[in-house]
């Protein structure tokens, strides 16, 4: 006798559940990296510093957009 699975079982809601967690954890980690890189940008102009940065590392702003 073949039963169906249920397509929702507890195994899948969990798993979709630590997805969503996970990512939102991700992208409020890169928002304010954004921010922070936007907001030092403005600051920077109204203040007239004109300090050159180095900056070499892969998630540099500038490099990912």
């Amino acid at each position: 006798s073949y039963r169906d699975r249920q397509i929702f079982d507890l195994k899948t809601l969990l798993e979709a559940i630590r997805f969503i967690v996970v990512n939102s954890i991700l992208a409020f980690i890169f928002l304010f990296l954004t921010v922070e890189e936007f907001e030092w940008a403005i600051f920077s102009y109204k203040e007239r510093i004109a300090d050159k940065v180095i900056d070499e590392t892969s998630w540099n702003i500038k490099t990912l957009i």
